[in-house]
């Protein structure tokens, strides 16, 4: 009977503690992710804040004109640390292991809330002033330390989760939904291991290796996670699914941000841990509130079918301060390797290519292209530089004037296109393989090259070595660039024939398909327009007495428009607003194809004393026009044609006295204004004598401009004190030599006021509108600030002022204008007005810049606060657009009020117009 008592005490006890033990060991085992989640939230704030604040300390340390702030943390939140410490699905054993870690990792997050908020009330009561920043960096040296415990601790406790979880759920390849899971865990695991590789240094100004190669490689897996991770989709249910497809997409963003991390890491990047840092932050980010996100989305929807496990958000460490010396590249740039061309015959195909096969042969198109947007920038500075080098060639005259210096932190080489093109070149049947990978590799080479010898010129400047040779060496670097353009033109067209013979080896799927019918058309086109192109530069090379015939492409352009219907038939007319409509790039490249032909009717070599070298507006027209309308074309086919590449701008920047002018020694350029230029005046000039040197200055323009009245319809000064912060100039482009370079101009503070209203989507348009600001860009300096406001729909800011340092993420900006709304033009220029007047620089260039394609009402308010910020030097320039020029009296009044240019943009302008804005103000005496 004993016995039988005994029996069942056990029997009800264990009944109890079943009873008690409410919820499912995994949703347990999730209270305790989720406060690992939370409390590294608390972490990246307090990271932030660090970061910051050490910002302001180095500033403080240089220049200590304001005092240190550190905004108030508040009190921890204790919530998920309690829901952890009271779950009831497991065995008691595991909670109390659990547990006693989980309070070990509350306690960490304790000790370091503690310290930041020491830190917090010394910077608040000043104590730093008494001590130099002693006891502070004794805290922030104290929480780096911090930091790096919570972050072990934290991971060696959810490794403890995962083996609890593993024994309460065992793992089976039959079941999609555990499939699924250990596939994203591999994806996760892996970009955990990239983020603990790589290091944020809280001195920015930290120069240290960053492991690029392990993005490279990091990279590069992706791309294989990417080809399987959802090929268990079809097996789960809606809306599981449907998280694993957005899973996909966030692991494509961080493919995106490694590209962009790889090809940033150029050499300016090399010089302090911005880059790094920046790209830290960047894919912690994407790491925690993206992929991270999307997997804890796809374990709840799925928790009807299967109980998953979530993974815990990664929380950051300080790097160790670390010091290397500068890579000056001092010694001399060596030549690149080039290899012999590998040829080969092609063969039939009796199938069609796969989609990875016309991927990959348009991704080598697009390398190319990238290749050459790259060196086009390169070629825009260098022409800057040596520009200003031939000031130097005299070494008495050198001495005196500030350094010579040279940047070429734009150009980039496409690192990340190149690995992941060898990668995906498997694709390509040997022996096409061979040959074309070989030919890519060398094109690398070439473009490496490139680089190392502006890391040659960056030094040989900073050293001051142009004193003592006087420009022999810069002479031989810019000599080599121009053998580089060259070799790079024409082997890039070895390989875009090589890869347009191995696409035309394979039959089309469909010989039927209006995709394949209308691109082979417009492919003819296109043929011919890049023939005709190659007979200008042959005419501008002198190296064919004639303008190329033109009748072929007109011809095309007659029968593309002929044949639209029938070539189109099938295909879906969307508008011209759907960015997906076939329809708009097919007649856009037959319109302007027809406009080529008579561009180049009008083409004229060379006339001394031109600004630009006419083979400008045939660089900008092809490939902006026909490439760009083609390849788009070929990108909404999806994948069954072949690109085109683009064509470089080869006058762009030529040998010293062999440019623009026929005669540079008869047409001098003006020298840069130095501050000693202007002299006080005689004080009996008389009002006579002013006349005579004005009207001199017309047949005279070399006269110093201490003596010169700079004329301009609307802004006229006489130059007659020796304290002048600026003079105005005339930004007419017919009444002056204008120099593409904002050397000796006043700094600007320039809004971009942009209409980006649906009329504004055409290719007379927007492109042109884009064009004309991204001209600038590469001019612009760390004092000039752009902001830009449009005004489609409701008038808002989209980039804040943002200094010329920055012209990628102001380009990046640029790229991303799409047209559509209505136009509200009232509160666009009261909100471009209120924008410039808080970046308001004195002496500066203050100008918003209203871009429109047409007339819209303006308020008689409105009109009075343009004329008043026009008497206070805040002018109002606009800019017309569209296919003809625009007479409305309306714009044209708000700028004579404004005091600024009334311009209509286009082909031919464009490129230039923005610049002599920018040139608004030239700097004078001091």
């Amino acid at each position: 009977m004993k016995f039988c008592y005994v029996s069942l005490l056990l029997f009800l006890l264990k009944c109890t503690a079943i009873l008690a033990q409410t919820e499912a060991p995994t949703q347990s085992l999730n209270h305790y992710v989720t406060f690992l989640d939370k409390s590294s939230e608390v972490l990246i704030a307090r990271f932030k804040m660090l970061a910051s604040y050490q910002e302001a300390v180095s500033r403080y340390r240089k220049k200590p004109v304001s005092d240190l702030r550190l905004p108030s943390s508040g009190p921890l939140e204790e919530y998920y640390f309690k829901k952890a410490m009271t779950v009831n699905g497991l065995p008691a054993a595991e909670m109390d292991r659990l547990n006693k870690n989980a309070r070990a990792i509350w306690e960490t997050l304790n000790d370091i809330d503690v310290v930041c908020k020491q830190l917090e009330t010394h910077v608040r009561l000043k104590a730093y002033q008494k001590d130099d920043l002693k006891q502070s960096e004794e805290y922030v040296s104290k929480i780096q330390g911090m930091f790096d415990r919570f972050s072990h601790e934290k991971d060696a406790f959810y490794e403890q989760v995962q083996q609890v979880y593993r024994k309460h759920q065992p793992y089976s390849a039959a079941d999609p939904y555990l499939l699924t899971e250990k596939a994203m865990e591999h994806v996760i695991v892996s970009q955990r291991a990239l983020l603990d590789s790589l290091p944020y240094y809280l001195n920015e100004e930290t120069r240290a290796d960053w492991p690029v190669e392990t993005v490279r490689r990091s990279m590069l897996a992706d791309e294989k996670f990417l080809a399987t991770i959802d090929n268990t989709k079809a097996r789960l249910e809606y809306p599981a699914d449907d998280m694993l497809s957005s899973f996909k997409s966030a692991l494509s963003s961080m493919q995106s941000l490694k590209g962009r991390a790889i090809d940033d890491y150029t050499f300016e990047a090399k010089q302090s841990a911005v880059h790094g840092n920046e790209y830290y932050v960047l894919l912690m980010n994407q790491f925690n509130q993206d992929l991270l996100a999307f997997q804890n989305s796809f374990v709840n929807y799925s928790q009807t079918k299967r109980r998953l496990l979530y993974y815990p958000a990664f929380s950051p460490v300080f790097a160790k301060e670390k010091t290397l010396k500068a890579d000056k590249n001092a010694a001399g740039t060596v030549p690149f390797e080039d290899k012999p061309l590998l040829s080969f015959d092609t063969k039939r195909a009796s199938a069609p290519a796969s989609p990875a096969l016309l991927r990959t042969l348009n991704d080598y198109i697009e390398f190319v292209n990238e290749s050459l947007r790259q060196m086009h920038s390169l070629q825009s500075t260098l022409r800057n530089y040596q520009s200003s080098a031939e000031y130097y060639r005299d070494p008495v005259r050198s001495s005196s004037r500030a350094s010579l210096e040279y940047s070429h932190e734009k150009f980039k080489i496409p690192s990340s296109a190149y690995a992941l093109l060898m990668t995906a070149s498997a694709a390509v049947p040997e022996p096409y393989r061979a040959s074309v990978n070989r030919q890519t590799e060398v094109l690398m080479n070439v473009l490496k090259e490139m680089d190392n010898l502006s890391i040659e010129l960056i030094a040989y400047t900073n050293d001051k070595r142009y004193l003592k040779d006087q420009l022999q060496r810069s002479d031989a670097i810019l000599d080599r660039y121009l053998t580089l353009f060259d070799t790079f033109d024409k082997k890039k067209e070895q390989l875009y024939n090589d890869v347009r013979r191995i696409y035309e080896t394979f039959p089309p799927t469909d010989s039927k398909s209006s995709w394949i019918i209308a691109g082979k058309a417009l492919q003819s086109a296109m043929d011919d327009n890049r023939d005709v192109l190659f007979g200008v530069k042959a005419l501008l090379r002198r190296e064919s007495p004639e303008i190329p015939a033109i009748a072929k492409i007109e011809g095309d352009a007659q029968e593309l428009i002929a044949d639209e219907y029938q070539n189109l038939k099938g295909l879906q007319r969307y508008g011209r607003s759907n960015g997906l409509c076939p329809y708009s790039p097919y007649e856009d490249l037959a319109g302007n194809s027809a406009r080529f032909a008579d561009l180049t009717k009008k083409v004229k070599n060379l006339s001394p004393g031109s600004p630009r070298h006419p083979f400008e507006s045939f660089y900008y027209f092809y490939n902006n026009e026909l490439v760009y309308q083609y390849n788009k074309f070929v990108e909404l086919a999806k994948g069954s044609l072949l690109k085109v590449v683009n064509q470089p701008d080869l006058f762009v920047f030529a040998k010293s006295g062999e440019s623009k002018t026929a005669n540079p020694a008869k047409s001098p350029q003006p020298e840069p204004v130095r501050k000693d230029a202007v002299k006080e005046p005689d004080p009996e000039i008389t009002a006579l004598e002013k006349s005579k040197t004005a009207a001199a200055l017309t047949e005279n323009p070399a006269v110093p401009l201490a003596t010169q009245v700079l004329q301009s319809k609307t802004d006229t000064v006489y130059v007659e004190r020796i304290r002048v912060d600026t003079v105005f100039v005339d930004r007419n482009a017919a009444n002056q030599q204008v120099t593409r370079s904002l050397d000796g101009f006043a700094a600007n503070n320039m809004v971009l006021l942009l209409d980006v209203s649906s009329s504004m989507n055409s290719p007379y348009k927007m492109p042109l509108l884009k064009r004309s600001i991204k001209s600038m860009l590469t001019l612009l300096r760390p004092e000039d600030q752009i902001s830009i406001v449009l005004y489609s729909g409701k008038a808002r800011v989209v980039l804040k002022p943002t200094s010329g340092s920055k012209s990628a993420e102001i380009a990046r900006m640029i790229d991303l204008l799409q047209s559509d709304g209505d136009t509200d033009g009232n509160e666009g220029i009261r909100l471009a007005y209120k924008t410039a007047n808080k970046q308001y620089i004195r002496g500066g260039n203050n100008r918003i810049i209203l871009a429109t394609d047409g007339e819209f009402p303006v308020s008689d308010e409105v009109m009075q606060m343009i004329g008043q910020n026009a008497r206070q030097d805040l002018y109002l320039s606009i800019f017309t657009f569209g296919r003809n020029p625009h007479i409305g009296q309306k714009l044209k009044k708000l700028s004579k009020i404004g005091k600024g240019t009334y311009v209509h943009v286009s082909e031919e302008n464009a490129d230039l117009q923005l610049i002599l804005e920018a040139q608004g103000k030239k700097l004078a005496a001091d």
